[in-house]
Order: C-alpha cells, then structure tokens, then sequence
C-alpha cells in the first residue's frame, strides 16, 4: 500500500533534498491529510509522491513500449511519441490520485463516523452510567472494533492519556478538531463541556444518544420514502416502458421505417441499452443514499 507509514518514511529519507520544489503543490493539502489519518506528515506524503513516480511511470512506459513492439505497426517516431504521451498521462494521474485520496479519505471517515454516532453515544451513557473516569469509558469504547472509526478515535483519545500524559480535556479537544464528521465533534465539545463544569456525564450522553438516534430515524424515514419514489420510476421506466420500445420497434420495423434492423435494435436494447441504464439506475440509488442509513 502506498499510504503507509514506512513507504512515507522511506520516501523522506531518500527524497527530503528534493520536497522544497514539490512541496508547494501539496501546502494545501496539510490539514487534509491530517483529518485522513494517513499516520504520515505532508512532507512524507510528499515525498512518497516522488518515489511513486519514479515506480510507476518507468514501469509503464515499459509496458506501453512492449505492447506497441508486439501488437502495433509503428515506426520509432510514433513509439517515442506514445511513450512521452505515456509518461505524462501517468504523471498526471498519480498526481490526481495523490490530490483527490486524502479528501477521498477524510468522506469515507466522516461516513464511518456518521453512521455508528447515535449507537456509540448510547454505549457511552451505559458505561459512564458505571461511574468510570471519562479515559476509562475513551478506552473500553476503543475496544469495540464494531464501531469502526469511533474505536480508533476512542483509542487515540485513551493513548495519549495513559501513555502520553496528556490531561483529559486536551487529548479530546484535539481528537474533536481534526474530526470531519459534525456529529462526532458536537459530541466530542459536549464531553469536554461535562468535564470542565463537572455536569452529569450520563445524562448528557442519554440526551445527546436521544437526539442523533431521533435523527437518525428522520433520516431512515425520508430514504424509504425515496426508495419508494425509486421503485415507482423502475417499473414504470423499465418495465411498461421496455415493453412500449419493443412493440414500437417492432411495428415501424413492420412498417419499414426504421434505417436499421429490427433484430438489431432488439438486441441493443436488451443486451446493452437496459443493463447500462440498470447500471446508471443503481448508481443513483447510491449516490441518493445518506449518510448513515
């Protein structure tokens, strides 16, 4: 995997000469790639760009050069050509992967987080209800690996505490600024909230658990009304409306006006226009679907 902690480092050791002239394209990236928990800095992540590079595009100019050798009829200007054409567009697509996968990473959390809050808020009340210290109750609710990002959250929260020696208010401060998910923070402030006017931690968790389990209700309920829409549209569209194209098709195929054949047509229908617009179809469904439902 190329996002890891010891290919950063690697990459920083060999590189760090050469990141005063790539660093600049990545400045705006810092707080990204913090947020993404890629457990490298931007200078490593940077640096990991060059090495990326220097594996990547060789490797495919190498392949692009032994597939034009074997398969294409080309003189030696068309190859150098491909091969320079090649070595841009990996470039470029390398660079686009580095821009876009941090903020790729920062979604895919705050989904994660979004998703179990409610649950974890409620888990949360049960064990502070026990009486434990708010570091106790971080460090048994980072041990539920059900809760995905909300346990490595939690366990970073009780690692710098016990190991660390941070005090509590700051390690979860610090946890609720990098956070991108709003839920997750509000609960985060509303903890430190508690600790700092010495308030009652259980009851404020019920409350919180209360609140984003209402909502997430709401949110459950709108996207089974939208499903319901969704299925109205696929039997209409899909059903009655592929039946209506294929007697269409076949009455102005009797009636000579169409250019092409009406098997043809048929069979692009059937076997390329309904599974692409089935593909499409499925992929709105998703793009639809909110966040933790």
């Amino acid at each position: 995997m190329v996002f890891t902690r010891k290919y950063g480092l690697l990459s920083y050791a060999l590189f760090k000469g050469l990141l005063k002239y790539i660093l600049p394209i990545f400045k705006n990236l810092r707080l990204t790639v913090k947020k993404a928990n890629l457990k490298v800095s931007l200078e490593e992540y940077a640096a990991s760009f060059i090495t990326t590079l220097i594996l990547v595009v060789p490797a495919t100019m190498l392949a692009m050069f032994f597939y034009l050798a074997t398969f294409v009829r080309i003189n030696v200007v068309g190859i150098i050509f491909l091969e320079i054409l090649t070595g841009i567009f990996t470039i470029g697509l390398v660079y686009v992967i580095y821009i876009i996968y941090p903020q790729y990473r920062v979604n895919a959390i705050k989904t994660n987080l979004d998703k179990y809050v409610a649950f974890a808020a409620t888990h949360m009340a049960t064990i502070a209800g026990t009486g434990v210290p708010p570091h106790v109750m971080f460090q048994m609710m980072g041990e539920f690996k059900e809760y995905g990002e909300i346990a490595e959250i939690c366990k970073r929260i009780s690692r710098n505490i016990i190991v660390f020696g941070y005090d509590t208010i700051s390690a979860i401060s610090e946890e609720a600024q990098r956070t991108p998910s709003h839920k997750f923070k509000d609960l985060l402030w509303s903890i430190v909230a508690v600790i700092r006017t010495g308030g009652d931690m259980r009851q404020m968790l019920i409350g919180k658990s209360k609140t984003l389990m209402d909502e997430q209700r709401r949110i459950e309920a709108k996207y089974i009304e939208t499903l319901s829409m969704f299925a109205e549209i696929y039997s209409t569209v899909f059903v009655a409306g592929v039946v209506m194209i294929f007697v269409l098709v076949a009455i102005m195929g009797i009636l000579g006006g169409l250019p092409v054949p009406v098997k043809l047509l048929l069979e692009l229908t059937t076997y390329v226009g309904v599974p692409l617009a089935s593909i499409a179809f499925i992929m709105l469904i998703e793009m639809s679907k909110p966040i933790g439902a």
